[in-house]
């Protein structure tokens, strides 16, 4: 699984956002070789691309891929825990009921 989060440096709410998905995958011990996650700046030219190619127009966007396939997004807003967790649901312990 991937995570994907679209930004700018000195933007809070990307900054607020990559630290959320740390917190979660951190908290349920989910590890990089399960849920990979990479902050594209979209002040760079490489960002930009990347940005293009997911028809980004808002910052934050997030996105999450598992398997190569999109199955989650979200664009100029910091997702709610509530509102990922249960894409990871495969990946956390099953008795992993609450999410700050």
């Amino acid at each position: 699984m991937e995570i994907k989060v679209f930004g700018k440096d000195g933007c809070e709410f990307c900054k607020t956002t990559v630290k959320k998905f740390e917190t979660f995958l951190k908290r349920w011990g989910i590890n990089e070789t399960e849920a990979k996650l990479s902050f594209i700046n979209m002040s760079t030219v490489d960002g930009l691309a990347e940005g293009a190619f997911y028809s980004v127009s808002k910052i934050p966007a997030t996105v999450i891929e598992k398997s190569g396939e999109q199955i989650a997004r979200w664009d100029g807003k910091v997702p709610l825990s509530e509102e990922f967790k249960e894409h990871f649901a495969c990946l956390t312990p099953k008795d992993a009921t609450q999410v700050n």
